[in-house]
């Protein structure tokens, strides 16, 4: 049943077929020991990719994405390195992959915790290190419902890089021996955008965007239809010439937001509007049911708003946005990404809305003023660009990775 609904979602995702080959563990033989980096999806593979490279550059690498939209991006963005979807937390897929692939070293990224993943590897022998380690208080409190499993997956990494002395804090707590763990920052900070990004990017401004001026609502959730479609009407009915692209972090419901959107009067289309040359028609509402291209039309358009904000769920990932120079609209609820919501707000690079109305009138505001947008922008890319996180990642982990490689044969695509 498990194949099965990922398949179904790997076809919404990508429009393609999923792996069961790779999700049971049956990946091609890799006789080179690589550096393996584990990361769940789209966007924790990006933010991955910039440590990726780095290590690519002196030892063999392999890559895993549980979804197939992380799998997609590790193939457009680091197309030369071997990368494959990642098997079910069964044992004995985990068994029939380590036997295979044969890896120095497991670098997981963020929260991926999988208990037979953990076993497995402890029992290869291959030491399994968090990097860019985060746990919000709500996932802390679910592990610690089950103590006996956490504490035993804390025995089994060899050491956790948290983005922050809370998330570390929250590990220890967990069970995580005290010399097991520093605070490294957030490889997100590091994050290198792609040139293909930025490309696909100018193409949507001079295809789709042309003269238009244009933002986009990342990562929204359910719970939030009715306030982006209200603060979309408003916006519209503020500026005619604008175009909203409303991005749902769950493509299926894509349908909701677009009735909604309805609702209020406001004309939409689907994300195939985004394939053409030809402008889209001032006033209406993109609705894109596609996964891992939010980074492509964050740096095309002109302002952001950041789902999960609005809706109780913490907040999403602010970073990627900011990077781009782009200014940022949120809700008030940014627990999951507290420290970089006061970064940037400190920096007047964040305006935090409650109520449609506000958030109408804040993006009329950055829209009507090219020169706002950049100032606003630029305060964002400043207050959260840095390479500390990658150079002490790196630090930390030089003690598992060995000798530099040279010559190692090749292995196939997984």
């Amino acid at each position: 049943m498990l194949l099965a609904h990922l398949a179904r979602r790997t076809r919404r995702q990508t429009d393609m077929r999923d792996d069961w080959r790779a999700r049971l563990g049956y990946a091609t033989a890799d006789a080179r020991r690589p550096i393996w980096i584990h990361a769940a999806s789209a966007g924790e593979m990006q933010a991955a990719l910039a440590l990726a490279g780095k290590l690519a550059e002196q030892y063999p690498l392999r890559l895993s994405a549980f979804s197939a939209s992380g799998l997609a991006r590790a193939h457009a963005c680091l197309p030369e390195t071997t990368a494959s979807l990642a098997p079910l937390d069964l044992p004995g897929a985990w068994r029939r992959f380590l036997t295979r692939t044969r890896p120095r070293l497991l670098i997981l990224t963020e929260t991926e915790l999988w208990p037979n993943l953990l076993a497995a590897a402890d029992a290869h022998g291959v030491p399994a290190v968090l990097a860019s380690a985060r746990l919000t208080p709500a996932a802390a409190g679910r592990l610690a419902r089950f103590p006996k499993t956490s504490r035993q997956m804390m025995r089994q990494l060899a050491a956790v890089l948290a983005q922050t002395g809370a998330d570390l804090a929250r590990y220890q707590a967990l069970g995580l021996p005290a010399d097991r763990g520093r605070v490294t920052g957030n490889l997100k900070t590091s994050l290198s955008i792609p040139a293909s990004v930025l490309e696909h990017a100018q193409g949507l401004r001079a295809g789709p965007l042309a003269g238009r001026k244009a933002w986009v609502a990342g990562s929204a959730r359910e719970g939030e239809e009715a306030f982006i479609a209200e603060a979309t009407a408003r916006l519209h009915r503020l500026n005619a010439g604008v175009v909203s692209l409303i991005v749902p972090r769950h493509p299926e419901k894509a349908r909701d937001f677009d009735a909604a959107l309805r609702a209020r009067g406001v004309a939409t289309t689907g994300a195939e509007a985004l394939d053409h040359d030809r402008p889209i028609a001032a006033g209406t509402a993109v609705v894109v049911d596609r996964l891992g291209i939010l980074l492509e039309l964050y740096a095309a358009c002109d302002a952001t708003f950041v789902g999960g904000s609005i809706a109780p769920l913490g907040g999403h990932n602010l970073l990627e946005p900011a990077l781009l120079a782009r200014p940022i609209l949120a809700g008030p609820h940014l627990e999951n990404v507290r420290e970089d919501a006061a970064r940037l707000e400190k920096a007047g690079a964040l305006v935090i809305v409650s109520d449609a109305a506000p958030m109408a009138e804040a993006l009329h505001a950055l829209l009507a003023d090219p020169e706002l947008c950049k100032r606003k922008g630029e305060a964002a890319r400043r207050a959260v660009s840095t390479a500390d996180a990658l150079a002490a990642t790196l630090a930390a982990l030089a003690a598992y990775l060995g000798k530099p490689d040279s010559g190692q044969p090749s292995a196939g695509a997984g």
